[in-house]
């Protein structure tokens, strides 16, 4: 396979699902495409050594590790030994294009999670685990969750200041706040508020002034929240109506909560949507047919593609250079191969 598809696409792509990634003894993940399409970061998840490791895999077909830089003898601010045994780096953020860069989540010796920047430096060190970095879409911030305060609470990373202190979004003491995603142009955050009581939607509508009000209040999980690309909807998982299984609503950020689609399986980025905003892509929880993919329309109709791979799970979209959606998407193998194992990476043209 040749990889010059992820810049210009200029001979003809796949008929089927293609193979991005090695054979790993462990499953790969979170596969999220560079904003240029010239690249997709991947994580590898070890169940039995609970280890992940952070890859991207280059326009040329290399694979190449993220890992934290070393750290010096007389800097408490140089980064962490390369992972090794029980340590996890993930949770990569891109940049915008012009930057040119990213950010990611990885644990040291004491399992004590710090953000770093392509190169393997620390940002923001402070004790306790920092995760779940997000990059603003106009490149100016990066919101993270931090538990520097004895609890989890969102800061705000300014990239044009970066070795200044971040501000804290965020003091709920009932609550740890999670998963920040931002809205298109950068003025609001979403976020999930953990609590005793279950886990509910947030709204930040102007982080200069953080002012958090609840979109969602029921009881379980309401999580992995992700605004649409107009900018007009919150879409999200809930497992509120049966805790046995997860469906997939949205909500308008002046409105009421909605469902989409009964019992899917949740991606790790939170549920993608159609670059119009008027469908989004879900894998349905279907064990007679592996776990399909479906494009799920806004009035709740959903249509069955034909990925040609079985035991689907987390996935991406991204509009590369021939104008068309292409798809990145974990799964165990396709429909007429003979190794299910552990899940690799495909690319394909959006069925």
């Amino acid at each position: 396979m040749t990889f010059l598809l992820f810049a210009a696409l200029s001979t003809p792509l796949l008929a089927g699902p293609t193979p991005l990634t090695p054979r790993y003894e462990g499953h790969c993940q979170s596969p999220q495409w560079a904003p240029d399409g010239s690249k997709i970061a991947y994580e590898v998840n070890y169940h039995d050594r609970k280890t992940i490791d952070l890859y991207l895999i280059t326009a040329s077909g290399e694979v190449e590790a993220v890992r934290p830089s070393q750290r010096g003898a007389s800097s408490l601010t140089a980064g962490f030994a390369s992972a090794g045994q029980d340590s996890v780096t993930y949770e990569l953020t891109w940049s915008p294009s012009a930057l040119n860069t990213y950010i990611y989540s990885a644990s040291g010796s004491l399992r004590d999670y710090n953000l770093h920047i392509k190169g393997g430096t620390p940002l923001a060190v402070a004790p306790g685990t920092d995760g779940n970095p997000r990059w603003s879409p106009n490149g100016a911030y990066v919101a993270f969750a931090s538990a520097r305060t004895g609890q989890g609470d969102l800061y705000l990373m300014d990239v044009r200041n970066i070795t200044a202190p971040p501000k804290r979004l965020t003091s709920n003491e009932t609550n740890s706040e999670l998963y920040p995603a931002w809205s298109p142009d950068g003025r609001m955050l979403a976020y999930v508020g953990h609590s005793k009581t279950g886990d509910n939607l947030f709204l930040i509508e102007d982080i200069q002034n953080p002012a958090p009000r609840q979109l969602t209040q029921w009881q379980h999980m309401q999580t992995r929240p992700r605004f649409s690309p107009d900018g007009r909807f919150v879409a999200f998982y809930s497992n509120h109506l049966d805790s046995e299984r997860f469906d997939l609503w949205i909500t308008e950020v002046n409105g009421r909560p909605r469902k989409l689609r009964e019992n899917v399986v949740m991606n790790s980025l939170g549920p993608v949507w159609l670059p119009d905003s008027k469908s989004l892509l879900v894998v349905a929880d279907e064990d007679a047919h592996f776990d399909p993919l479906y494009r799920v329309t806004l009035s709740g109709g959903s249509k069955r593609l034909a990925t040609g791979t079985v035991g689907n799970g987390d996935h991406d979209l991204a509009v590369l250079g021939d104008g068309r959606p292409y798809l990145a998407l974990a799964a165990q193998g396709t429909d007429d191969g003979n190794q299910r194992d552990f899940k690799q990476i495909y690319v394909m043209p959006l069925p």
